[in-house]
């Protein structure tokens, strides 16, 4: 976060903005903002570290432990940004092993960067629709105990599909 502040705030108004990361009643606000700035600062990415996703996760205005979880979601999958993520690859026979956590993980981020991938294999291979997957991460965040990010699940889809788009290969 010190790299954005650093970037996206005025010097003299970096102090400020860092007592307002600290402190846990300002700290989603203060993300929010950089989120903001960050937007509007067209040479900022890429950068070497992800916080900026975590800023632009916390304008969904969820409570900080489930933006945390969708956030730890992302960068368990950073490395399968180049392909679609495992669970919705036909791979899955491997992922029977896999914990509940990890399979949210990969459905709900390749759902929410891949879901028009997700909905042509479904067309194309009969690979199962995207809402069997979708229901899949809705029961494992119920058994990992985020209730709230289950329920809010298609919610938190459509923010990913229309907050992070990646760029064409």
């Amino acid at each position: 976060m010190d790299e954005l502040i650093s970037k996206l705030v005025s010097p003299k108004q970096q102090a400020q903005a860092q007592a307002l990361l600290d402190d846990p009643g300002s700290r989603n606000l203060i993300r929010q903002q950089l989120s903001q700035l960050a937007e509007d600062n067209a040479g900022l990415m890429p950068q070497k570290s992800f916080s900026w996703i975590l800023c632009k996760l916390s304008t969904f205005g969820a409570e900080e432990t489930d933006t945390f979880r969708i956030y730890q979601a992302f960068l368990s999958q950073v490395d399968q940004f180049g392909q679609m993520c495992r669970i919705l690859s036909g791979d899955g026979a491997r992922c029977k092993l896999d914990s509940p956590a990890a399979i949210a993980n990969r459905i709900t981020i390749g759902l929410g960067l891949f879901y028009e991938e997700a909905v042509r294999r479904h067309q194309r291979q009969a690979a199962p629709s995207p809402q069997f997957y979708q229901q899949t991460a809705v029961s494992c965040f119920a058994v990992t105990g985020y209730k709230t990010i289950a329920t809010q699940l298609p919610e938190w889809l459509e923010f990913l599909r229309s907050n992070f788009v990646l760029p064409r290969l």
